[in-house]
């Protein structure tokens, strides 16, 4: 353990010199490189040495379904590749190379770089270096936030077309969420890491349901939505709006209210299910659930912002 004297020039960058006994074990001169990993209230100083490339390979030998394979591509991803070879003896057919072409959209940062009638190879070339985590995971929050509300707005007007743009945005959700996925497997149990790998989760399963209830009022097309459906829907909206803004402004009194608001979004639930007894229950019982989830969903975020926020605190005032 070694203490030093932070300081300070040119106005804004900091100083910290290095302990002279590590630096001469390391062989670190002038000019040497050093990387940098900020980990919470950390900084990690590892030597600046070029890391060994991760080359995965891909044999197809027969008939492989694409469905499989694409699942297969998926797990290589998160295990984490610089450079992906498919190859097979003979040659590939045209649904692994659509496969292929599909999963390079499906992901983000993976390009295809060669391709020939034998091999495909595929390379890895974004990770948290060039991306950070807390900027992908605003850029996710941020594109659930707007299928929230073009959901609510489309089951209110029954605009199809609205609730079609939210179905297909789910996909670009999906590629943050294997991003991250990614980019924290392998990389220790770090308090930072793990909350950005739950956020992401959560953050995923409320898209999925922003979809699901999209889905099911376009393909019922029942005409607009009652006021009570609607109230619910911006219900479990506000609940998602206010646990973001909680979450990156942790405030502990404003997330024990929103967590606190669970009796209240499934008291709303089981009233609209009653009401519904008297009308169409099979698409009011469905869509009232999938409604029920991004709320609940949403309650989640905020415990997990509370817990963050104890894991960094050694002393935490309750009350005015």
């Amino acid at each position: 353990m070694y203490t030093r004297r932070v300081q300070k020039t040119g106005g804004s960058t900091y100083i910290v010199s290095l302990p002279s006994v590590w630096a001469e074990k390391n062989g670190i001169t002038k000019g040497s490189e050093l990387t940098i990993e900020e980990n919470d209230d950390r900084l990690i100083l590892s030597l600046g040495r070029k890391k060994k490339e991760v080359v995965r390979k891909v044999l197809i030998s027969g008939d492989v379904e694409g469905e499989m394979f694409l699942r297969t591509l998926i797990s290589l991803y998160i295990s984490n590749f610089d450079t992906l070879i498919i190859e097979s003896s003979r040659y590939l057919s045209k649904e692994i190379r659509e496969t292929a072409r599909r999963f390079s959209k499906l992901v983000m940062g993976v390009e295809i770089f060669e391709e020939s009638s034998s091999n495909i190879i595929l390379q890895n070339v974004l990770d948290s270096d060039s991306f950070p985590l807390e900027k992908a995971i605003r850029r996710m929050a941020t594109n659930v936030s707007l299928m929230l509300q073009d959901a609510i707005k489309g089951i209110i007007e029954s605009d199809n077309d609205l609730l079609d743009s939210v179905i297909q945005r789910d996909d670009e959700v999906d590629r943050y969420h294997l991003y991250v996925f990614r980019e924290t497997n392998g990389k220790g149990a770090a308090a930072g890491t793990v909350f950005l790998l739950i956020f992401s989760r959560i953050l995923e399963r409320i898209a999925d349901h922003a979809v699901s209830a999209s889905r099911s009022w376009r393909d019922y097309s029942p005409g607009p939505a009652t006021k009570g459906l609607a109230d619910f829907f911006m219900m479990s909206q506000k609940a998602f709006e206010d646990s973001l803004k909680a979450l990156y402004s942790p405030d502990h009194l404003k997330l024990n209210e929103i967590i606190g608001r669970k009796e209240a979004i499934i008291s709303a639930k089981r009233k609209l299910i009653e009401e519904a007894k008297k009308g169409d229950l099979v698409i009011v019982t469905s869509l009232v659930e999938e409604i029920t989830r991004i709320g609940l969903y949403s309650t989640d975020i905020a415990e997990l912002a509370m817990d963050r926020t104890a894991a960094g605190q050694e002393e935490i005032s309750i009350g005015d």
